[in-house]
């Protein structure tokens, strides 16, 4: 996680408000600390799910503990993240299809964030995935927002 953090330029002083959750029985009412200290849950829940489940297990984190986390706007650390230091990017609207592209970690951070400030669109960085020969979205230019 902590790799994460370091690629996509966040530190200690920063004050992007992300929570590195693996766990359902936790209430997360604070953005993670950096560096992340506790090591990932070998049993979380959220293990080997899709993008689909993970989705509607955020939902259900929200509603059983009033967790104050957006979940409709998450990254995925899975096995390739491990190989390759990218991260699945996932949009998961109520009523909207689950949306989904793989990042680099240094661009992923960004993303989120312009994702949930309606400054740009996962559909966007997946047509510049699509552009890429390996298929990752690497980052675009800076958006600036007024």
């Amino acid at each position: 996680m902590n790799r994460l953090l370091i690629d996509s330029g966040i530190d200690e002083e920063d004050t992007w408000d992300f929570v590195f959750a693996d766990s359902f029985d936790h209430y997360y009412d604070e953005p993670s600390t950096v560096p992340v200290k506790a090591p990932s849950n070998p049993n979380s829940p959220f293990i080997s799910k899709t993008p689909k489940e993970c989705s509607r297990l955020l939902l259900e984190l929200c509603e059983d503990t009033d967790s104050e986390i957006i979940p409709h706007y998450f990254m995925i650390m899975d096995e390739r993240s491990l190989r390759d230091d990218t991260v699945l990017l996932v949009s998961a609207g109520i009523e909207a299809p689950v949306e989904m592209v793989r990042a680099t970690f240094g661009a992923s951070a960004q993303a989120i964030v312009l994702y949930l400030t309606g400054h740009r669109g996962i559909e966007e960085d997946s047509e510049s995935a699509a552009e890429e020969e390996d298929g990752v979205y690497h980052g675009g230019s800076l958006v600036t927002i007024p």
